[in-house]
C-alpha cells in the first residue's frame, strides 16, 4: 500500500481536499482516494493493486467515473513510470469547475 499512499500524498501536495477513501489490503492492497479539486471538481486516485498500477477518475456530470490520465506503474527505487504526465494530469483535474 506504500505505491499508493505516495500517489495520495503527491494528489494531496497539488492543493487537492481529501474527503474519502477506501482501502482494500484484502484486495491485493488496492484502495482509492476522492478529491476535490481547488475549482471545484471531485476526482480521485486509484491503485490496482493486483496490477500494480494507479491512475486518475474524473467524476462526470451524471456522477459516474470515467478514467483519465496516464497509468503509473511503480519501478525499483520508488518511482513511478509517467509520473510528470499523471502530476499533469491531476493539476488539470484540480483546475477543472465541478460538473455538478
Amino acid at each position: 500500500m506504500r505505491a499508493y499512499t505516495t500517489l495520495r500524498e503527491l494528489v494531496k501536495s497539488a492543493g487537492s481536499t481529501l474527503v474519502e477513501e477506501h482501502l482494500h489490503p484484502e484486495s491485493f492492497g488496492s484502495a482509492y482516494a476522492v478529491f476535490v479539486g481547488h475549482a471545484g471538481a471531485k476526482f480521485r486516485v486509484v491503485w490496482d493493486g493486483k496490477e500494480g498500477c494507479g491512475f486518475l477518475q474524473a467524476e462526470s456530470p451524471n456522477q459516474e467515473w470515467k478514467d483519465t490520465g496516464p497509468y503509473v506503474r511503480e519501478r525499483l527505487g520508488q518511482s513511478f513510470s509517467d509520473l510528470p504526465e499523471f502530476l499533469a494530469m491531476v493539476e488539470r483535474l484540480a483546475s477543472s469547475p465541478s460538473q455538478g
